[in-house]
């Protein structure tokens, strides 16, 4: 019987959530300064198709996968808060049947 209770720690949910929204500011900050090297390629430092190509790439696909990876992280850091949220008020329920 007791294999069926679902338990929840509070404590590693909210490390959870800090380390992911960690992990998206870290992420926002590595998009500004790949969005730099993207300039300075386009400011000269690699000049031609090979420059341009590169730039775009970097701005194109570069960071837009890191701007995928930072909305995926985003998200679940909302799903762990939100299920603890689910499970305090379940418990704060069956707490209030006993």
């Amino acid at each position: 019987m007791s294999d069926n209770i679902k338990k929840m720690d509070y404590a590693e949910a909210d490390q959870m959530i800090k380390i992911l929204n960690e992990a998206c500011n870290q992420l926002r900050e590595t998009v500004g300064e790949v969005e730099s090297i993207a300039g300075v390629l386009e400011g000269g430092a690699l000049l031609g198709k090979a420059g341009d190509a590169f730039a775009n790439g970097i701005r194109k696909q570069l960071v837009g996968s890191i701007n995928r990876l930072i909305d995926g992280l985003d998200d679940g850091a909302k799903y762990v808060a939100m299920e603890k949220e689910d499970m305090m008020a379940a418990e704060q329920k069956s707490a209030k049947l006993f």
